[in-house]
């Protein structure tokens, strides 16, 4: 299974063959790839509800999410807001999501990068909000499926154990003496990508226990 949540102004033309590079490259793994229009959205919500909206899409499983930096069309915004929109997407994903590979792209990449730092929000400030919303790339959009299927390849451990916990989503934690007793997979990995307290003792506990083991195998 191999998600990819697309926050985009239009429909890309990209994706179907995105789908099939991700197909070629991991054979007989379910593709989902699914777009969220925000001017569209934003016709029916006020920018609270959507942001909202998002929050609880991130909750989900997710290996990529790939944002649109040139949202400017959205007519219902101030235009400090307009332009700022891609980051604060970013952000509200990383609150609910801290496992997904996040990346901005755009056909003028450096004319949108100028704009995030020139208007409103200071510089530092502007900054300070991209590094927050853990932004792992920058990418003109005619090498985003590229980026994807790097990102894919090379997943950072919070997503590798994610995607272990999510492909065996359906078990329990059955030991009566496990600290998780009784909780699904499934719950487990979205306290992995909550990376709240539980989540983050979860981690933890995955990289003693393997390196321990890993050690006890070759000693």
């Amino acid at each position: 299974m191999i998600r990819v949540l697309i926050i985009d102004d239009q429909t890309p033309g990209f994706i179907d063959e995105m789908k099939r590079d991700i197909l070629g490259s991991f054979d007989r793994t379910e593709v989902t790839a699914l777009h969220i229009n925000p001017v569209e959205e934003l016709e029916k919500l006020p920018l609270n509800e959507f942001i909202s909206s998002i929050k609880t899409t991130a909750s989900e499983f997710w290996d990529v999410v790939i944002i649109d930096i040139n949202l400017a069309d959205v007519k219902q915004l101030k235009d400090d807001e307009k332009v700022q929109l891609p980051i604060t997407i970013a952000q509200a994903f990383r609150e609910k999501n801290h496992a997904a590979t996040a990346i901005l792209y755009s056909g003028t990449l450096s004319d949108h990068i100028e704009n995030l730092l020139s208007g409103d929000l200071p510089s530092e400030a502007a900054l300070k909000r991209i590094f927050r919303a853990e932004i792992q790339a920058f990418c003109s959009r005619r090498i985003i499926k590229d980026e994807v299927l790097s990102a894919l390849d090379n997943p950072s451990w919070l997503l590798r154990i994610d995607r272990m916990l999510m492909k065996n989503r359906n078990l329990y934690v059955k030991p009566e003496e496990a600290k998780f007793k009784g909780r699904s997979f499934e719950v487990l990995a979205k306290s992995i990508r909550l990376q709240d307290r539980e989540g983050q003792e979860f981690v933890q506990l995955v990289t003693e226990y393997g390196v321990s083991n890993f050690i006890e195998l070759n000693s």
